[in-house]
């Protein structure tokens, strides 16, 4: 079974290819803080709070250890055949929920953004293909709906995440060529994201187009432009040149030309390391 928390939570029968959504808020606000520690044992004042705030009802922890029951029912009705009510286990403490790494979709879209950075160096458009399709995991707000502090900080830690792979991914695109591909979804993210600079800087790059550096002045410095065959006349020069000048011109055009893609292409490469070394260490904290 999977664990979905990239979005509304959900859980996902695999063998059944079956979603099952929790209808009730307080179990939603509970599944989602042991889904915050999975694996963990989770005190129960912890969870007192995740559910009531600073409000508990009386008898807590008889209204706990309901909500706990109905949660175990819910994941049997989920998964059919499989571990379900022995996935959340009861102490005197607390509660634990026994969770694969690989049942959680956090950790499959985490997993996506390490093997991408393994790629960027040595084939940075398959890269870009691996943190596609990571993103692709993403439904919608990480964990939203009901949830308490606790969930709260790691939809947060989910979203930066998100946001870091997402400027990755504009990045490795960038490097490959794909400008005029990424300008649409760079103005989306400029747009749901205005104070993240790093979206807009891309973006400008987008525009200005492959191997370009858009200027600071957005555009408006003029660059120097090969003379029309009419710029020479009255000036008293004679424009019958050697073929060899007018070669060795065009030669060196090309070469600063090529010295400006090799420069904008290390620069894009580190860049996308580096965005990737950045989202990779955050997931490992």
């Amino acid at each position: 079974m999977q664990f979905r928390m990239l979005g509304p939570l959900q859980m996902y029968d695999d063998r059944r290819r079956a979603v099952t959504e929790l209808t009730s808020p307080m179990q939603q606000r509970l599944l989602k803080a042991l889904l915050a520690h999975p694996n963990t044992l989770v005190p129960t004042a912890a969870l007192v709070r995740e559910l009531w705030g600073g409000r508990p009802p009386d008898k807590t922890g008889n209204a706990l250890q309901a909500h706990a029951s109905r949660l175990r029912r819910a994941m049997e009705r989920a998964e059919p055949g499989g571990p379900g009510a022995a996935r959340l286990v009861a102490r005197d403490a607390g509660y634990l929920l026994r969770v694969g790494p690989e049942e959680l979709d956090s950790a499959r879209f985490r997993l996506g953004a390490r093997r991408a950075r393994a790629l960027a160096g040595s084939d940075p458009e398959e890269a870009g293909l691996l943190l596609r399709q990571a993103l692709g995991r993403w439904r919608g707000d990480a964990l939203a709906g009901p949830r308490g502090p606790a969930a709260d900080a790691l939809a947060v830690v989910l979203e930066q995440e998100r946001l870091g792979a997402l400027e990755a991914v504009f990045e490795l695109a960038l490097l490959t060529g794909q400008h005029r591909r990424i300008v649409p979804e760079l103005r989306e993210a400029v747009l749901a994201h205005p104070a993240r600079t790093r979206f807009r800087e891309q973006l400008g790059r987008a525009l200005a187009g492959p191997h370009r550096t858009p200027p600071a002045d957005g555009g408006r410095t003029l660059r120097p432009v090969p003379p029309s065959p009419g710029d020479d006349a009255g000036s008293g020069r004679d424009d019958r040149g050697s073929g060899a000048d007018r070669d060795g011109g065009g030669e060196l055009d090309r070469l600063r030309a090529l010295v400006e893609r090799i420069a904008s292409d290390q620069h894009a490469l580190r860049s996308a390391i580096a965005q990737l070394s950045e989202l990779v260490g955050r997931t490992a904290a």
